[in-house]
């Protein structure tokens, strides 16, 4: 069997009586084994309807992440190591210009690190999302 990564995309929702167009959003992406895309769709599905949740939050309002739908899947193949599983490209706002000839030193800054063997949560938590482990 090979192994497919997907892209989920997760949806949070508040009970605040304002429904809005502007939400927070997860695009959590897991790795799985599968005998190929009709299987690693329907896998995809099972591991995206883990990813939803509801709670209350500070307010004592009703927070519910839910799962919205599978975006990409992508057949990685038999050997993952140095593999690319999946991408996002956004916006990077930076305080000052970025120079195009600015030198960056990647190895300078360290990377938060995560022992989370459930490979599908994320590991960029935060206090008011309990859905993601710290």
């Amino acid at each position: 069997m090979d192994y497919y990564s997907a892209r989920l995309f997760v949806l949070c929702l508040v009970d605040d009586g304002k429904p809005r167009k502007r939400n927070t959003c997860d695009y959590p992406f897991v790795v799985f084994r599968a005998r190929g895309f009709p299987q690693a769709f329907a896998r995809a599905l099972a591991l995206g309807r883990e990813q939803e949740t509801t709670y209350a939050n500070g307010k004592g309002q009703s927070v519910r992440w839910v799962f919205v739908r599978v975006e990409e899947i992508k057949r990685l193949g038999r050997d993952l190591d140095g593999r690319e599983v999946g991408s996002l490209l956004d916006v990077f706002r930076s305080d000052a210009p970025i120079p195009f000839r600015r030198r960056f030193r990647p190895e300078k800054y360290q990377p938060q690190y995560s022992d989370d063997r459930r490979a599908y949560q994320s590991a960029g938590a935060t206090a008011a999302s309990p859905r993601r482990s710290a």
